[in-house]
């Protein structure tokens, strides 16, 4: 558990330091990367899913200031039904930003220009991101991108002996497209925050060993710890995709399938 005990103090003044916990280590960098994002902000939007990333950046950005949490998906998909229940369990205010497919068409020509990418993949997790954007009607955007490149939260981690060199090569590939999103995010005359991407949290997860990131319990172990050690549900809530979980992935193969196109092909035909 993280120690909240004040330090201690000897009779000659000197300080009794206490070991500091890796999971307190990592839970004070992203706090501060919290406050940075959110300093003289009335109210933020949030970028919510319920999972994991997001849930712990509700507990923390609430300690500052007042938190909206958005979720894009499309009627009937896991979001639409379980992300009301975890935003009650986090004690957040919810909208639920409901997708149809003409939404998912112009926001899927709009991800693939963003990213210069016609990859379904990242289209298809970026279309909640840009819908949140565009609705929100706060000035900050929380986003929880960067947490599973910075702490082995893809399944395919698991598959490799030695997943760091595969989480550093995903990491540049998460900050190159985040600096494009805070771009176009710019545009809208918001602020993109994703305090997982600031220094020093990139550089407190670079420092865990492997085995406090990944291994037979599961992935983002230290993570998970850190929501537990707050107090959060979230903390065994498992990883689900945001293109799955909001049901875009779904949305965009029928789109296609309907149209006799493969997804790239389709997403391709778009930019026309």
């Amino acid at each position: 558990m993280i120690s909240t005990r004040s330090p201690q103090y000897s009779s000659t003044m000197q300080v009794l330091t206490c070991p500091v916990s890796e999971a307190e280590l990592l839970l004070r960098s992203i706090e501060r990367s919290v406050t940075d994002a959110v300093a003289g902000q009335p109210r933020v939007a949030l970028a919510y899913s319920g999972g994991l990333d997001s849930s712990l950046l509700v507990a923390l950005a609430k300690r500052e200031t007042e938190v909206r949490c958005y979720v894009a998906c499309t009627p009937g998909s896991h979001d639409a039904k379980a992300a009301p229940a975890h935003a009650e369990a986090d004690g957040a205010a919810l909208e639920i930003l409901e997708l149809t497919e003409d939404d998912i068409r112009r926001l899927a020509a709009l991800a693939a220009s963003i990213l210069g990418s016609k990859d379904p993949v990242r289209v298809g997790y970026t279309i909640p991101l840009l819908s949140v954007v565009q609705a929100c009607r706060e000035g900050t955007v929380l986003v929880g991108n960067l947490a599973d490149e910075l702490f082995a939260g893809y399944a395919k981690y698991d598959s490799v002996e030695d997943p760091t060199a595969l989480m550093k090569i995903d990491l540049e590939k998460a900050l190159s497209e985040l600096g494009k999103l805070n771009d176009y995010t710019n545009c809208e005359h918001k602020r993109f925050a994703a305090p997982f991407a600031s220094k020093e949290v990139i550089e407190t997860a670079a420092s865990m060993p492997l085995s406090r990131l990944i291994g037979p319990r599961g992935r983002k172990l230290i993570l998970r710890e850190v929501a537990r050690d707050i107090g959060l549900n979230a903390h065994d809530r498992p990883k689900k995709a945001a293109q799955y979980s909001s049901g875009v992935a779904k949305a965009i193969e029928r789109m296609a399938k309907r149209e006799g196109l493969s997804l790239r092909v389709w997403i391709e035909s778009l930019a026309g």
